[in-house]
């Protein structure tokens, strides 16, 4: 196996994944579009970009990304949300359908982003707690049976049999005789010991799961696969100038939106000019931004209370901010690109001809340090879902790129 095949169903998806699989050791690609051969090796993660879409849509477009893909031997990887939003059965149903596996194992834990599964019920910062039960949510979704494994059998030594034992009681009469396992996990250690019973026990399976069972995998293909070791090693000094673009509406991002302006009041190296773009904002309104401020921010406003934060209407309001973005960097070439939100980040990289990225190093969990060639010149690239992080996370992502004085 030369390849670690990883389809996300937004931007920032794929990018936390590669940044796990880069941690741990392996070459990590990022694509926007359908690449051509040849291609690096290592991991190779795509989105399907259908997180926004209705479920039915979203496994056609996650079907279609798939099938479009060159023909490469490599293992697959079902990237999900580690909250669970968007459209998890359909796009594992399409998915499990198109490798013609005869089981999904998914286990959406991200211990390092405080994301961990017990008796089914997903914790998560910012979550409210037993709101989201993945085996009825996985019933609801996917057309296939579906059965859980409990923390207890995860660490009780007999995972492998049990899994195996799942996958040979399924209904084979059924009209795919597939069936989709919820595995609970709240350590590292215990996503290795999933990724350790699914490769021993139904190597066939699709595993599924968010960046933190994909480090899992990492880790283990890069011993046994034969992956070409290659360290983190810095890219080199960026400059100064920078431009962030926070798309995402959670309270998240709004606290790191805040910490961010409070600490280039008294840092000058810090210090930024806002721009809040509305849904009727122009792209002349960049002309504001101060020249002479190293950050230039630009961000939707706070949602209202109850506000939808995805869907269609996001997703406009999404690409305006892009158009926006772009019409900035016209204005200012910047050393490094700071993109906060998969709907943020897609509209602005294509906007800029970037057709794929390299991972160059995981600065925080699931946050990657990229590089790319936007005409003619390099550009550093920092890719952040709007979800992930503490207050003072966009001030680390920056100190650690181009440094805070």
């Amino acid at each position: 196996m030369r390849y670690l095949k990883i389809l996300a169903d937004d931007l920032t998806g794929a990018a936390d994944s590669a940044a796990r699989c880069r941690r741990f050791g392996l070459p990590a690609t990022i694509f926007l579009d359908i690449p051509e051969l040849p291609l690096p090796p290592g991991a190779l993660a795509f989105t399907s970009d259908s997180r926004h879409l209705a479920a039915e849509a979203a496994a056609k477009e996650t079907r279609n990304t798939a099938a479009s893909l060159p023909d490469l031997d490599g293992l697959w990887y079902k990237k999900i949300d580690s909250t669970l939003r968007g459209n998890i059965g359909s796009e594992v149903d399409a998915l499990l359908d198109l490798v013609d596996a005869p089981a999904a194992v998914v286990c959406p834990a991200f211990p390092a982003q405080g994301r961990v599964l017990r008796g089914g019920i997903l914790s998560a910062p910012n979550l409210e707690p037993g709101t989201v039960h993945l085996p009825s949510l996985l019933r609801e979704q996917s057309r296939h049976a579906v059965a859980a494994l409990s923390l207890e059998q995860v660490r009780g030594g007999g995972l492998a049999a049990d899994m195996k034992g799942i996958v040979a009681r399924r209904d084979c009469g059924s009209a795919e005789g597939r069936i989709v396992i919820a595995v609970d996990a709240l350590t590292d250690s215990d996503l290795d010991r999933v990724v350790r019973a699914q490769q021993e026990s139904v190597p066939e399976a699709l595993l599924c799961g968010s960046a933190g069972l994909v480090g899992a995998l990492a880790r283990r293909a890069g011993v046994e696969e034969g992956f070409p070791s290659l360290p983190a090693e810095r890219v080199g000094p960026a400059g100064r100038s920078v431009l962030a673009v926070v798309g995402s509406g959670s309270d998240v991002a709004h606290r790191q939106i805040a910490f961010l302006i409070g600490s280039g009041r008294d840092n000058p190296h810090r210090g930024v000019s806002q721009l809040i773009v509305a849904p009727e904002t122009e792209a002349t309104a960049t002309a504001a931004l101060d020249p002479d401020q190293p950050i230039w921010l630009l961000q939707q406003p706070r949602p209202q209370p109850g506000a939808v934060l995805e869907g269609s209407e996001a997703r406009r309001r999404a690409e305006h901010l892009g158009r926006v973005s772009s019409a900035a960097l016209a204005r200012r070439p910047v050393d490094l690109l700071l993109l906060v939100g998969g709907d943020t980040a897609m509209p602005i990289l294509k906007s800029l001809g970037v057709a794929r990225l390299s991972v160059e190093e995981e600065l925080l969990p699931g946050m990657p340090l990229c590089s790319a060639v936007i005409d003619g010149r390099r550009m550093l690239v920092v890719l952040k879902p709007g979800h992930f992080g503490e207050e003072e996370t966009l001030v680390e992502l920056v100190d650690r790129v181009v440094g805070g004085g």
